[in-house]
């Protein structure tokens, strides 16, 4: 059954336009992706598992006030949100330790309802990741790098691959369990309407625009790399034999290795092997 117009725009509303509303006359993508989803959502995920951790061990120190190790699990946990998401998740971890502090010194008890602020604050975070993944946007075109990203306002921009001066790419050791890693293109431009401050895109000093978390990263590189230096050929490294020496050559030399050796400026395992390659080529 065909989409109604209505559906269509709804769509467009809640994950921005398709990269091809961005493209202008005879330009062609090339590579198109997100982040990867097992970083932005992951994030909002164990969030949430830590909150249901310490929703049951506070409704189990409120059943049992003796219960210390339950409250010890639950401040453990809200420790845990505080570097898991650095916004919403310090909120949520701050609050969760506060209601527990709470809980400990009013000894009338309070209401259970006060132990979902926590879990209110996780489900936000997994919705907003959820929506931020739905609208961003890595393209690479034959002529541009785009980006788009936002929850409730998009920001866009684009570069020209003219203006690109090298992709990096760099793999810290947590994402690179993963597969994915962040991309840098470095131009000498301004900011252009990137805001450094997001999640998944940057824009780091000295012009350098990055896309965080991408999965294979290496292969977005030699599509970006391909566009940005076209016609350039990889260089292939081939191992050369050493040239052969004549017997005269290779007597001087055994002569020059001898002396080293009387004069203790080598050791006996270093004159082994260059006496070694020395015969060798011969």
């Amino acid at each position: 059954m065909a989409k109604s117009k209505g559906s269509s725009v709804v769509s467009r509303i809640a994950s921005g336009s398709p990269p091809s509303d961005y493209l202008t006359g005879g330009e062609t993508v090339k590579w198109q992706g997100k982040p990867a989803a097992i970083y932005i959502l992951g994030r909002g995920l164990l969030l949430t598992a830590f909150s249901l951790i310490y929703l049951t061990c506070m409704a189990l120190y409120n059943a049992d006030r003796a219960n210390l190790l339950a409250i010890g699990i639950a401040v453990f946990v809200c420790i845990l949100m505080i570097p898991t998401e650095r916004r919403i998740g310090l909120i949520g971890g701050l609050a969760g330790i506060a209601i527990a502090v709470w809980a400990v010194l009013d000894k009338s008890g309070i209401g259970w309802y006060w132990f979902l602020i926590p879990l209110a604050f996780a489900i936000l975070t997994l919705f907003g990741n959820y929506i931020y993944l739905s609208r961003v946007m890595f393209v690479i075109t034959d002529r541009r790098v785009l980006t788009r990203y936002g929850i409730f306002t998009l920001h866009y921009a684009d570069i020209g691959v003219d203006k690109i001066q090298n992709v990096t790419v760099m793999e810290p050791w947590y994402e690179r369990i993963f597969g994915f890693g962040d991309i840098y293109f470095a131009t000498a431009g301004e900011k252009g309407g990137i805001d450094y401050e997001s999640p998944g895109i940057k824009l780091m000093t000295g012009g350098a625009v990055s896309w965080e978390n991408v999965g294979k990263p290496f292969e977005v590189v030699k599509v970006a790399s391909a566009i940005i230096h076209p016609g350039a050929t990889p260089v292939m490294i081939v191992n050369q034999p050493m040239p052969q020496m004549t017997p005269a050559n290779a007597q001087d030399r055994l002569k020059e290795l001898d002396e080293l050796m009387q004069k203790g400026l080598i050791s006996k395992q270093e004159y082994e092997e260059k006496r070694k390659q020395i015969l060798e080529r011969l």
